[in-house]
């Protein structure tokens, strides 16, 4: 899930500005997408998603042009995410692992460049909500709001001081909360020391398994057309993975209209595989499967089921005859 997946971040330059920021909604979301990346923070971050809650510890630090991260999860199963830069390690004691991916962390909350702002006004509405207190810290609060049913919106709130984001709500169209992550506790020190950043968990003895991408597997044609994509999406990146054992490999396409994203997922399946066929997923995340000759496709995102169930649909091979 988007929200469960990580990470937040400003500077001098930018509280500076935030004093003729107004109540703009378009300016204060400028400013969160760089806050969110560029900012030391640290805090309780509690995640909500239907009847599940959970409770993290997060530590986020800017330092040389380099984001390192760590969440340290305070409920239920122990697990532990590392971030730095593109690399993302995640220790699972349950399963006695250590997984190193090496394509690219996401950001806990959206990142927003100029340019992209201004783009998601074909799709999405600004909103300002007033003020309130999140944390005990002063906070302006933005509704993004969708103009059609193919996507979500948000409800943020930003510290009024440096813009992070400390509680976004996801909502569907009718405003109702599906996700939501907030902050019970912040500070904003100005270092953060190398021994913060290290794991609580002892994982020795752990198996390690690395997903590393080579650049000559990322980009290039896909197998495979998209004929019905929601207004405003479009094909932002694709990369290519070899499965373990040398069993073929899973091709990966991600589509986003500059906020919400979607994941098209591609293998070759042996005569006695089964794979899910139809409508899945759980809470605000959906995924919809079908077959395609020898090929299991799978959509997913965090986006309206019939978002992903159009897409999955009109697949074809790129090599179809219209």
């Amino acid at each position: 899930m988007r929200l469960a997946r990580l990470m937040l971040g400003a500077g001098l330059c930018l509280a500076l500005g935030l004093a003729h920021a107004g109540t703009d909604p378009a300016e204060w979301l400028k400013r969160m997408s760089e806050a969110a990346r560029n900012t030391n923070y640290q805090g309780v971050v509690i995640y909500r998603s239907g009847e599940m809650m959970e409770t993290m510890r997060l530590v986020h630090r800017y330092k040389d042009g380099e984001v390192r991260e760590r969440i340290f999860s305070m409920t239920g199963e122990p697990r532990e995410i590392l971030r730095k830069g593109d690399e993302v390690t995640c220790i699972i004691p349950r399963e006695k692992k250590i997984t190193i991916d090496r394509v690219g962390g996401q950001s806990l909350f959206p990142e927003l460049p100029e340019g992209r702002i201004e783009e998601l006004k074909a799709h999405y509405e600004f909103q300002d909500l007033g003020t309130t207190r999140v944390a005990g810290r002063q906070c302006q609060g933005i509704r993004i709001q969708p103009k059609d049913e193919f996507r979500y919106g948000y409800q943020i709130w930003l510290d009024e001081k440096t813009a992070v984001p400390v509680k976004m709500t996801l909502v569907d169209m009718h405003g109702r909360m599906l996700e939501q992550v907030l902050f019970t506790q912040v500070d904003f020190p100005a270092e953060i020391s190398d021994q913060a950043l290290l794991p609580e968990l002892d994982h020795k003895d752990y198996k390690l398994f690395t997903h590393d991408l080579t650049p000559m597997e990322r980009g290039g044609q896909s197998r495979w057309d998209l004929s019905a994509v929601p207004p405003g999406f479009k094909l932002t990146g694709r990369d290519l993975r070899e499965l373990p054992g040398g069993d073929g490999s899973i091709e990966h396409l991600m589509l986003s209209d500059g906020l919400s994203s979607v994941s098209i997922y591609s293998t070759s399946m042996s005569p006695t595989g089964k794979a899910a066929e139809g409508m899945g997923g759980m809470g605000a995340l959906h995924s919809f499967g079908r077959m395609i000759g020898d090929f299991h496709i799978t959509v997913l995102g965090e986006v309206p089921a019939r978002t992903v169930e159009m897409i999955g649909e009109g697949i074809r091979p790129a090599d179809a005859q219209p």
